[in-house]
C-alpha cells in the first residue's frame, strides 16, 4: 500500500474521531434527543378555597339555579330548596374552583355561539368572604369532548377547561348537592326463647 494513501486514511480517521468527540462525547454537547417541553398551564381561575362563601350555578336552558352558602364548617343550600347541603360534594366543587387551569386560550374571531357561549349553557358565580364575586360561563364541549369552552367575565378570550371540572359544575346544577337521607334499617327480630 502506498504511504500517501495510508497517511490520508489516518488523517480522515482522525478528523472523523474529532467530529464524533466534538458533536457527541464532550460534556457540553447538545443532547441527541431534544427534551420535550412541558406545556405550561394557563391560569383560568384561582381562589382561596377557605374564602369562598357561596357558590351559584345557573343552568341557562332549564333556568334552574343551585346555590349553596357556607355556614361555619357546613354548607346550606338556598336554591332549588333550602336545607343542609352535601358537604363532600360542595367541598369538591370549591376545591376545583380554587385552581382551574386552561389547556388553551383562544381569541374568538366571530360569534361566540360557535363555542356554545352565546348564550352560555351555565353561569357560575363564586362569592368570597370579602364581598367580591367571580363569575364565568361554561359553553359547549370541544369536538374531542375532553374540554369545555369557558369565558371569564372581563376577559374577551375563550378558554378550554378540563371536562372533569366542567362536568362536576354541570352536575352541581342539574343534580343539586342534597344531603343524602339515611335509609331506615330493620331492627332485628327478637330471638324466641325455649
Amino acid at each position: 500500500m502506498d504511504r500517501r494513501i495510508t497517511i490520508a486514511l489516518v488523517v480522515i480517521l482522525a478528523l472523523l474521531a474529532g467530529y464524533i468527540w466534538y458533536t457527541f462525547l464532550r460534556a457540553d454537547a447538545p443532547p441527541l434527543v431534544p427534551e420535550t417541553p412541558e406545556p405550561t398551564a394557563i391560569p383560568f381561575l384561582s381562589l382561596p378555597s377557605d374564602q369562598v362563601q357561596a357558590i351559584q350555578v345557573w343552568d341557562t336552558q332549564t333556568k334552574q339555579t343551585t346555590r349553596v352558602v357556607r355556614d361555619g364548617e357546613e354548607w346550606k343550600m338556598e336554591q332549588p330548596a333550602q336545607g343542609q347541603a352535601n358537604r363532600v360534594r360542595v367541598e369538591r366543587v370549591v376545591y376545583q374552583l380554587s385552581r382551574i387551569t386552561a389547556d388553551r386560550k383562544l381569541t374568538p374571531t366571530g360569534d361566540l355561539a360557535v363555542y356554545g357561549l352565546n348564550p352560555a349553557a351555565y353561569q357560575v358565580r363564586a362569592e368570597l368572604k370579602d364581598g367580591s364575586t367571580v363569575t364565568f360561563q361554561i359553553g359547549g364541549e370541544n369536538p374531542d369532548k375532553d374540554y369545555f369552552y369557558a369565558l371569564k367575565n372581563g376577559d374577551a378570550a375563550v378558554y378550554l377547561i378540563d371536562a372533569s371540572i366542567a362536568n362536576d359544575l354541570v352536575e352541581f346544577a342539574t343534580l343539586p348537592p342534597f344531603t343524602p337521607t339515611p335509609e331506615p334499617t330493620e331492627s332485628p327480630s327478637p330471638t324466641p326463647t325455649p
